[in-house]
């Protein structure tokens, strides 16, 4: 069901991509929308870095946080209604040096 005009919210998430440039991506939000389900929304334009860090989906392994908003997060926990209209990430101690161990031809998550 399409929710009434008013009640639509446009979240943006701003993903640092290195030398000091960030790329801001725009989602709509839908209701319970988490993190991990925004950045779900916007998969084919995300930064390659970030293509596939997030691998158990439910709080429980914790290998997927992120700095959200500046503090410490689990992206498929952390409520976007909670957060505001511009959501900053970037990778925490968990997440960072992914990048030479993950296969991004796997697609194991979308």
């Amino acid at each position: 069901m399409n929710a009434p005009l008013s009640q639509i919210r446009i979240v943006r998430l701003h993903l640092p991509l290195g030398a000091g440039r960030t790329q801001k991506l725009e989602v709509v939000e839908t209701e319970g929308m988490t993190v991990l389900g925004a950045m779900r929304q916007v998969r084919g334009t995300l930064p390659p870095t970030w293509l596939d860090s997030f691998p158990c989906h439910a709080g429980a392994c914790n290998t997927c946080s992120l700095l959200i908003g500046g503090a410490p997060g689990v992206p498929c926990n952390a409520l976007v209604r909670d957060l505001g209209a511009d959501i900053s990430l970037a990778p925490d101690k968990h997440s960072r040096g992914w990048d030479a161990l993950r296969d991004d031809d796997r697609k194991v998550h979308g």
